[in-house]
């Protein structure tokens, strides 16, 4: 995260509004416009304008959208613009207070609980010092990105939580669950793991089985439960690491030798989990359908394609 020191933002205002102020403008002389001012101004107040405005109202949150208020934000412009950018040293204040409101609310919306009047209060008496010791100020900025991971690991870890208890979360764990119990009632053969992987070999293959060492050449079709293909090596065996897949494949895997073919029913903890993979139209704990056939291993080529994610052609 950003350094609370000066911003490069701030000082490049600092070094534009204090050099500049002997300079000619288009304000106070017409002549040196080289373009149509009066369509420039417009370009960049209805551009902004109608761009921010398209913003707003593409907010699925509305409670969100409604604190947006249109006015208030006018009203902000409207301060910003009024402001005698000739008296540098608040231009530069404003800058940089923007800057610190922005982190101060990025810090917020994690969870942190953030005195404002302190952090003010510690500005001022370390800007009014005769000087600033450089290794406190590395010490700062050391715990302000401990904190910044540590919050941002948080909001992860709640947000996990919140979908894991979504709807589209708890029917994805139903409807796989109920597809495999059906499947098992049919099928002997069809077999589950501890971790809850479930799979029927077709072929065991020769040799020393995969390992999570182990580079491999794949040929598979993914599916969904409702037989929706997702990804197709179509036919190609595609190379990547056993421990670069995700668990329930790379859990699949390893029950195989070369030539070793299998049909892997992946739950969704064992594969996208509650954020799914919508790129592939992958959703919440979805089970994953794998039919699957090794044809090397220990190929130390660069990987060619990941199940799941389709290769750009």
């Amino acid at each position: 995260m950003k350094k609370f020191i000066l911003g490069m933002g701030a000082l490049a205002l600092l070094f534009t509004t204090s050099c500049g102020n002997g300079a000619k403008t288009a304000e106070n002389n017409n002549d040196s416009c080289v373009v149509d001012c009066d369509s420039l101004s417009i370009a960049m107040g209805a551009g902004l304008g109608g761009g921010i405005a398209n913003q707003i109202n593409s907010i699925p949150d509305s409670a969100y959208k409604a604190k947006l208020s249109k006015e208030q934000i006018i009203a902000g412009i409207e301060y910003i613009l009024s402001i005698d950018t000739a008296n540098v040293g608040k231009t530069a204040g404003i800058s940089i207070g923007m800057q610190l409101a922005g982190q101060i609310m990025q810090f917020e919306k994690m969870g942190a609980k953030v005195d404002r009047a302190k952090v003010l209060e510690e500005f001022k008496k370390a800007l009014l010092a005769d000087s600033a010791s450089m290794d406190k100020l590395n010490e700062y900025n050391t715990f302000l990105q401990i904190s910044n991971g540590k919050l941002q690991e948080a909001a992860h870890l709640k947000r996990l939580a919140e979908l894991e208890n979504s709807p589209e979360a708890i029917q994805g764990t139903k409807s796989g669950e109920a597809f495999i119990n059906n499947l098992k009632q049919k099928d002997a053969e069809i077999k589950t793991t501890a971790s809850g992987l479930s799979y029927k070999i077709i072929n065991e293959g020769v040799g020393e089985k995969a390992t999570d060492d182990d580079f491999v050449k794949v040929k598979y079709v993914g599916k969904l439960i409702n037989d929706t293909v997702f990804d197709d090596s179509k036919g190609e065996a595609r190379e990547f690491p056993v421990k670069g897949v995700v668990p329930g494949f790379a859990e699949g895997l390893k029950l195989l030798g070369k030539g070793g073919k299998a049909t892997l029913y992946i739950p969704g903890k064992l594969g996208y989990g509650v954020q799914g993979q919508p790129a592939a139209g992958i959703g919440p704990n979805q089970m994953l359908v794998f039919e699957v056939e090794i044809t090397e291993i220990n190929n130390e080529s660069k990987p060619k394609g990941i199940p799941g994610k389709p290769v750009k052609k």
